[in-house]
């Protein structure tokens, strides 16, 4: 597949897939499969927190409609995202079925069961447990875990789960000299950064201190309601566009109008775009990734940096050979005009939508 008239970095360009990889990136040569008509070529995104979308979890363990939502909507790999919930409930989605059209399940994000209750956000604490690296090992491919890691044995579970499995700092109380010892562990992520943990202040650094001194990845949700717009942006300040991952954190919600949901068994209200639980405590997002992307553009966020962080740098934390339009990478990818509205998704260089 010829994809020419593909604008990138300013620039017209023709790109060329075969075996669901990009071959070649040349000057456009006014030829081929499809023409991209001027518009926009962006890789496509990839989301490391996302539960869920139009009615279904991942708790469900049924991922087709899921995955063919997301793609539809420009997001064209990802994690789906546990709940706190039992051990057997969270084999069961382990062990569903992953391999669908449409936007690639690359593992699973488990978000706890090792977290602070103090913190547990909208979380279940009833299967709230203590890391055990022991106790993990029975669950296949989780590339992410969430751990808060004040809890007793978090500095064991971290070394020896890492680096096959990323450890992300969350729904957390830690000092931010508890942060700095679970980083040297190997920690190398903050989950839902500012959410469900200590604030970043002047002589209490915390969890957020930490990871800025360290350097580590921090996953934002850009969807207006979780995080304003100048801590936003002095958080882009902070960690960069290499190291700053924009993250949609989105529940059963996203996709479907105001009304009352469900999350983690818990009941979730959406109103306004904003999900909550009964109490007013935010209950995840109802927005795409490429919304938040849209967001951080609207806030101020260069386009090339906003779509950065939804594609490259997340394709980094996780290590894989995605959000890049350059020879060897996967051919998922985005043509949208200047608004970032979709015109064509493509997926493993086939195309989708």
């Amino acid at each position: 597949m010829i994809i020419y008239n593909a604008e990138i970095n300013g620039e017209l360009k023709t790109v060329k897939l075969d075996g669901g990889k990009i071959v070649s990136v040349e000057p456009d040569t006014g030829r081929g499969d499809i023409d991209a008509g001027g518009n926009l070529l962006l890789p496509g995104l990839i989301d490391v927190h996302t539960h869920g979308c139009i009615g279904m979890d991942t708790m469900d363990a049924d991922f087709e409609p899921m995955c063919r939502f997301y793609a539809e909507h420009g997001t064209t790999s990802f994690l789906p995202t546990t709940m706190t919930m039992g051990y057997d409930a969270l084999e069961r989605v382990t062990k569903a079925k992953t391999d669908f059209s449409g936007a690639e399940i690359l593992g699973f994000h488990f978000e706890g069961p090792y977290i602070s209750e103090k913190h547990k956000g909208a979380q279940n604490p009833a299967y709230i447990k203590k890391p055990s690296a022991k106790e993990f090992s029975r669950f296949k491919n989780v590339k992410m875990v969430t751990i808060a890691p004040e809890s007793e044995g978090s500095a064991e579970f971290i070394r020896a789960v890492t680096p096959e499995c990323i450890v992300s700092i969350g729904h957390t109380d830690c000092t931010y000299e508890t942060a700095l010892e679970a980083i040297e562990s190997g920690a190398s992520c903050l989950t839902h950064t500012y959410n469900a943990m200590p604030p970043f202040h002047h002589r209490n650094p915390g969890p957020i201190g930490a990871a800025f001194e360290k350097h580590i990845y921090a996953q934002i949700i850009c969807d207006g309601f979780h995080i304003s717009k100048p801590v936003v942006l002095a958080t882009y300040k902070m960690f960069g566009a290499d190291r700053m991952v924009l993250i949609s954190d989105s529940i059963r919600s996203a996709g479907l109008p105001d009304g009352e949901y469900e999350s983690g068994g818990l009941k979730v209200f959406l109103k306004n775009g904003a999900a909550r639980l009964a109490d007013g405590t935010i209950a995840g997002s109802s927005a795409t990734l490429l919304d938040c992307v849209k967001k951080a553009v609207e806030f101020g966020i260069p386009l090339d940096d906003a779509v950065r962080m939804a594609s490259r740098t997340p394709a980094e934390l996780l290590g894989v050979k995605k959000g890049r339009i350059a020879p060897g990478y996967d051919a998922d990818l985005l043509i949208t005009d200047r608004e970032l509205n979709i015109k064509t998704v493509i997926t493993a260089g086939k195309v989708f939508k």
